[in-house]
């Protein structure tokens, strides 16, 4: 399958068979964001999926972790998502972890059951991304909504990793924002944090709100302290 994008995925999942399932992010309105703006979302045929995993077990591939590509995977409706992990598990019953990025509201929009049925189809680590300023950056939820998700997920039998940013608190807010950060860690208990820098592309909506003032970001030695 021919990759369309920029493939990007927490380093735990290196050695994983990436098996795209949609171009692009279903979400896409994170300020900071710019991996999927130039790509026009959709989602990519099933007959195309199985095709892919046809290919990677007739060349004697085996994967026992797969990441489903691209952003915000576990987002796609409950059928037809449980219809490709069922897929998976016939062509690679051997399989023992299927993992993707979500958000905190793809896991609010289904019941616990739902999240149950996801875990003994094999979905096992949900990557959700942990940033302050949620309203400001345009995340569709707040904290007590994040909590809530991620309790509800740890008791589908699924684990929680983190993704978090350096800098998205702007200037003079660094100290604040890593001692609230670190209380989150600290009472959802991760798996994983994988730790980003902010990067602003002139393309994002953040950088327009640097030019008029709105956002002011922090230097680098603040980012560090």
């Amino acid at each position: 399958m021919e990759y369309e994008g920029q493939i990007c995925r927490a380093p735990m999942e290196r050695a994983s068979f990436m098996l795209p399932i949609m171009v692009g992010c279903s979400y896409n309105r994170c300020k900071f964001c710019n991996l999927f703006r130039h790509l026009s979302y959709r989602e990519l045929p099933l007959e195309q999926i199985e095709q892919e995993l046809k290919r990677v077990k007739g060349v004697g591939g085996n994967p026992k972790r797969i990441f489903l590509g691209d952003g915000n995977a576990f987002a796609q409706k409950n059928d037809r998502l449980i219809q490709i992990l069922e897929m998976i598990q016939q062509y690679f019953p051997d399989c023992e972890e299927i993992n993707m990025d979500a958000t905190v509201t793809s896991i609010r929009k289904r019941s616990d059951e739902e999240l149950r049925k996801f875990g003994r189809l094999g979905v096992r680590h949900l990557y959700l991304g942990i940033e302050s300023g949620l309203a400001f950056m345009e995340k569709d939820h707040n904290q007590e909504q994040a909590y809530e998700a991620i309790r509800r997920l740890k008791h589908a039998d699924m684990v929680f990793d983190a993704h978090i940013m350096t800098g998205v608190a702007g200037k003079g807010r660094g100290a604040e924002n890593a001692k609230a950060l670190a209380e989150f860690l600290n009472q959802t208990e991760p798996a994983h944090v994988v730790n980003f820098s902010m990067f602003l592309h002139k393309e994002v909506p953040l950088y327009q709100n640097i030019l008029d003032g709105s956002f002011v970001p922090s230097s680098e030695r603040e980012n560090l302290e």
